[in-house]
């Protein structure tokens, strides 16, 4: 295709060059925003991922996870992902796993739209990070994280410069595996790791990760499910030990991970 200049222009031989669509812009990105279900009436936090390859992982303050591939491009599309919820909940059909259906508006910066599965049905609106704009490496990841609930549950994940990843739980289980870099550029890493000890949970995983600062993701830890353990399904890690007490915030006011303060210093991930 010819370049011309500010509005679009011909190189002799070839074609206009059409004038881009800001609603076409690359979905990629860290998404943050909330879903309404219109079955249960029920809302929820949502942190979204979608790497330069077009797969992506979405998850819920309230346990749910969503993967599978998204267009690169588009204005209106039809995503169709597939959903889980952790282990003793179900969706509303019953089930702790099925289809999901995004019907989805995209424009530079924000996805909004309706879903339907597993017996569920809503709308959700999520907005780009500017977080997502930072570089990403393995030497900016490289490090201790902690993770630790209201109810006792611990988690510690290391993370070597070479990308090298190894996570063990209060409950026994452990998962080691491998952090790479998609885009030096975008602020997204790809982990695979296989889980042992865990009992059903055992097996190989991938999924997404980003890292955040705790200070602008507070509202989204408070309100994490006090059943969601981390680790196997999604999980946040906050940077070394410095883990703070956390000051209330959602459900019924109790905090139910500690979230201390900082910046590139939580590590958000779905597995």
């Amino acid at each position: 295709a010819g370049c011309g200049g500010g509005s679009g222009g011909a190189v002799a031989g070839r074609p206009p060059t059409a004038t881009a669509n800001p609603q076409d812009a690359s979905t990629a990105g860290i998404y943050k925003g909330s879903f309404t279900s219109t079955t249960t009436a029920q809302s929820a936090p949502v942190i979204a991922m979608v790497g330069p390859d077009g797969q992506t992982t979405w998850m819920s303050t309230d346990g749910r996870v969503w993967s599978g591939a998204m267009p690169m491009t588009g204005a209106h599309f039809e995503l169709s992902l597939m959903g889980r919820t952790y282990a003793g909940a179900t969706f509303p059909d019953g089930s702790m796993a099925g289809a999901w259906t995004m019907n989805v508006d995209h424009a530079a910066g924000e996805m909004s739209g309706h879903f339907t599965g597993t017996g569920d049905a809503g709308n959700f609106r999520l907005m780009l990070s500017s977080m997502w704009k930072r570089p990403a490496s393995l030497s900016t990841l490289a490090g201790v994280y902690t993770r630790s609930t209201w109810s006792g549950y611990t988690m510690t994940l290391t993370v070597g410069t070479d990308g090298q990843m190894l996570a063990t739980d209060s409950r026994g289980c452990t998962f080691s595996g491998a952090v790479s870099v998609p885009d030096a550029m975008r602020n997204l890493y790809a982990i695979t790791a296989t889980v042992t000890n865990c009992g059903t949970l055992d097996g190989a995983y991938a999924g997404q990760g980003t890292l955040l600062d705790a200070d602008a993701m507070r509202d989204w830890m408070n309100a994490m499910h006090p059943l969601e353990q981390g680790g196997h399904t999604h999980g946040s890690m906050t940077m070394g030990g410095g883990m703070g007490g956390g000051t209330g915030g959602g459900m019924g006011g109790t905090t139910y991970n500690t979230v201390p303060s900082g910046i590139s210093n939580l590590f958000m991930f779905v597995l």
